[in-house]
């Protein structure tokens, strides 16, 4: 089971100064994680999760514990983001990455509700330029109607594959939610995109089926891309000696970006394409 421990925290937007999200076109100026590990660390994508080696987590951890162990929760994140926010002189300008550390819809948020409540923080400014909801969780459905009803927000869904068979993948009934999470939300007005990230193998229909999900970008990415470390922090994680492929190789994921463009599909590559949402004025010229 999955400690929990309560920090109070002295900040919620972290400036970004460089890194993955710094890397594309449209930069992210800020990212916003209310906790240091995730709940998601003990199933598949803990196994090659980067943020396992991220300070985050790594200077918050206890004695003996590892990634998925213990989550420690921001608790005062939802009033730090409405005191930043309020005292901020350049909202127009901030592009929040919400959260590159830990997935904001991991099952501690049913009961803590700390997305829920800085979405309402949110909700009360029309004046930001980019709020990226960052997750692999069915469970972002719960705020549909707050995420859609804030004009700069989009949501970002994680779907490596579209296979459920997969021992270092998400289960079939997994893909399915996931699916069904991204279709509903996109019915609901909100702006999503799908983020192939890692890519993992798939089946041939995979193109089809993010072409026809009603995300409106897709962003594919690899294991040696997304690491920032070429793959070296891959290839000390426990996925590494799992993998029954060749994970370093990008030919899969080229063919996925290339079959995706063929058919009319907005497609972003790794950091590029994470950092490729253009800016919300020049969207309105």
């Amino acid at each position: 089971m999955t400690a929990v421990r309560t920090v109070t925290a002295k900040r919620i937007l972290t400036r970004q100064k460089g890194g993955f999200l710094t890397q594309g076109t449209y930069p992210y100026t800020h990212t916003l994680s209310w906790a240091a590990g995730c709940g998601f660390g003990s199933i598949y994508c803990g196994k090659y999760c980067y943020a396992a080696n991220f300070p985050n987590w790594l200077y918050n951890k206890q004695e003996g514990e590892k990634w998925g162990d213990a989550v420690i929760l921001k608790e005062n994140a939802p009033d730090l983001l409405a005191a930043e926010l309020a005292k901020a002189k350049n909202r127009s300008e901030m592009r929040i990455f919400m959260s590159s550390v830990t997935d904001p819809y991991q099952p501690l948020e049913r009961k803590y509700r700390l997305t829920r409540r800085c979405l309402d923080v949110f909700a009360q400014y029309d004046d930001l330029d980019l709020l990226i909801i960052q997750t692999r969780s069915p469970l972002v459905t719960d705020d549909a109607e707050r995420i859609a009803a804030i004009p700069y927000a989009w949501l970002s869904m994680t779907l490596e594959t579209d296979l459920g068979d997969l021992p270092y993948g998400p289960s079939a009934n997994h893909v399915r939610q996931r699916m069904s999470a991204i279709k509903s939300c996109a019915e609901a007005g909100i702006n999503v995109q799908i983020t192939v990230s890692p890519c993992l193998p798939y089946s041939p229909d995979f193109a089809d089926v993010l072409a026809n999900s009603g995300a409106k970008r897709v962003v594919v990415d690899t294991f040696v891309d997304g690491d920032g470390s070429q793959g070296e922090r891959t290839a000390n994680s426990p996925f590494a000696e799992e993998a029954a492929y060749d994970w370093r190789s990008d030919d899969p994921a080229r063919t996925l970006y290339d079959a995706l463009a063929a058919r009319g599909m907005e497609v972003g590559w790794s950091a590029d394409g994470f950092a490729g949402i253009s800016p919300r004025k020049q969207v309105l010229l």
